[in-house]
């Protein structure tokens, strides 16, 4: 099982949130720090956004429903840790507040007459259970767990994130279902592959992962962005490589998918609620952030004298944006061969991204009006005002990416 610690740890941040509402949900189905997740995706399901999210999948009120939910869903059911030759659990990853391990799910027999399951009954099957590695962490799976629940009453939900069983108030943990595989060690992977093989003049200007695999990616995980920003109301706040897994999809020779995978948003503890008006308030802090994935604006604001704000919207563009270039490169950690300190000056100026990138060997990768330039140059705009959306970055992608 490869790894999956991020390159550079997140920073530590308070996290605080004040949320009135009521309402306590019951399971409706069946995130390095990362909750890696399994959602059956045929190849007829992609179903991605392909045309302007002008409009929300459900009205106003049904959308404050959601957000006043004040209680995660609840799993239920029992959790059995699965071990190795030596007694010790299988570890997916860890990160600075959590670590994620291998698990079996265990359906319970006996419910109370006339009340439903809060979790599904279902045949044992294999889980990623997500749970504290410090005492100052219960709260932030908790807030997580929240944000999961909510993510997961959006319509399309399962098209776009991993795939969220419940909160085990038990062990104070959430349950996702197992994608082992993140785009940062199949980028890693894919450029080891590309390291032993003879260079060509004919690819030398493209993404390593090949035009067509690469466009398919950032099409989907642009259409995920714009999905989870304007029909879920959610922003991610630690958007990077090691945050996205993929699921395979099942293909063939005519199969519409170049990247053959189905790439899922994980780990949500950083996200909160788009605040659209004083009702709708929610107060919260970043919890963790990953430079260089993160936008200049977060990492300024760190500086002595700064108050450091609750990102907004533009700084997940930005993060998405960093790591579609990842994805363009084969250099998960962006500035390859940099120290700690040196990434983080280069990431504070993250407007000149691109520059930075074209001044190390795989830079070719990006060529000046390519369609990988032209794609991300407006997510990197120095002032987050004048940033792309992501809804109007969703009509961009399907133009450049459908050339």
């Amino acid at each position: 099982m490869p790894s999956m610690t991020p390159p550079s740890s997140p920073m530590q941040l308070s996290l605080h949130t004040s949320d009135d509402g009521k309402g306590i949900p019951q399971s409706s189905t069946s995130n390095l720090n990362l909750t890696p997740p399994v959602t059956p995706i045929g190849k007829e399901g992609s179903g991605r956004i392909t045309t302007p999210l002008s409009e929300p999948s459900e009205d106003h009120s049904t959308n404050l429903i959601r957000r006043n939910i004040t209680t995660p869903i609840r799993f239920t059911d029992d959790l059995e840790p699965v071990l190795d030759e030596h007694g010790h659990r299988i570890e997916f990853g860890e990160g600075v507040w959590s670590k994620v391990y291998k698990a079996n799910w265990i359906p319970t027999t006996s419910t109370p007459l006339n009340t439903p399951p809060s979790s599904p009954i279902t045949s044992n099957k294999v889980v990623a259970v997500k749970t504290s590695r410090r005492g100052d962490a219960a709260p932030i799976l908790q807030a997580e767990a929240l944000i999961l629940t909510r993510l997961t009453l959006t319509p399309d939900h399962e098209r776009h994130i991993v795939t969220f069983h419940g909160y085990h108030a038990e062990t104070q943990s959430i349950v996702m279902s197992a994608v082992p595989l993140a785009l940062s060690t199949y980028i890693e992977e894919q450029a080891n592959i590309s390291r032993n093989t003879p260079v060509s003049t004919a690819t030398m200007f493209d993404p390593f992962l090949g035009p067509a695999p690469w466009k398919d990616l950032a099409r989907k995980l642009i259409s995920t962005l714009g999905w989870l920003h304007h029909n879920a109301g959610i922003m991610h706040g630690d958007v990077k490589p090691h945050s996205i897994l993929l699921q395979p999809v099942e293909t063939d020779n005519a199969s519409p998918h170049p990247f053959r995978y189905e790439p899922l948003l994980a780990d949500f503890s950083a996200a909160m609620t788009i605040s659209k008006s004083a009702d709708e308030s929610e107060e919260k802090v970043l919890s963790s952030f990953t430079a260089p994935f993160s936008a200049p604006e977060v990492l300024k604001a760190l500086r002595p004298g700064s108050t450091f704000p609750a990102p907004g919207p533009a700084s997940d563009v930005f993060s998405l944006a960093a790591t579609l270039l990842a994805a363009a490169t084969g250099d998960v950690l962006l500035y390859p061969g940099c120290d700690f300190r040196r990434r983080n000056l280069m990431a504070g100026e993250g407007h000149q991204i691109v520059e930075f990138i074209r001044s190390f060997g795989n830079g070719a990768r990006v060529p000046r009006n390519g369609f990988v330039e032209r794609l991300i140059k407006p997510a990197v705009v120095k002032d987050p005002e004048q940033r792309i959306s992501a809804v109007d970055w969703v009509v961009l992608a399907e133009g450049i990416c459908s050339e």
